[in-house]
């Protein structure tokens, strides 16, 4: 019985923790759209910003760091904006990771005890 509740909570842990760090997304689409927005307006028809700018909207920092120029920030405000929220993205990410280790460790707590029967 023990050993059944290990295997549920290890691939429930497992499960949610990859979904949430390979599946979710970091970024709102209403923020990627805000960024993407303000890169075309910033860099006009130079293909090469475009090509470098819109696939980093995807990022947390980047989607910050434009909305800090727009607003007009001053470089203190901005690095500010940008530092928050990418500790919020690590500690998501960490809380992912810390999410899959457990469920690795339930499963291997199962092996353990299995063995242990046989």
């Amino acid at each position: 019985m023990k050993k059944l509740l290990l295997v549920i909570i290890g691939l429930a842990l497992l499960g949610l923790g990859g979904y949430r760090q390979f599946a979710g997304v970091g970024v709102s689409a209403a923020d990627q759209a805000r960024c993407e927005q303000q890169v075309r307006a910033q860099s006009g028809t130079d293909a090469e910003a475009l090509a470098l700018l819109l696939p980093k909207c995807s990022d947390v920092g980047m989607v910050a760091m434009m909305d800090a120029q727009a607003s007009g920030d001053d470089a203190q405000a901005a690095a500010r904006r940008i530092s928050e929220a990418s500790q919020g993205d690590l500690t998501a990410h960490l809380f992912d990771w810390a999410m899959i280790g457990a469920g690795l460790v339930a499963l291997a707590a199962a092996a353990v005890m299995n063995r242990r029967r046989a």
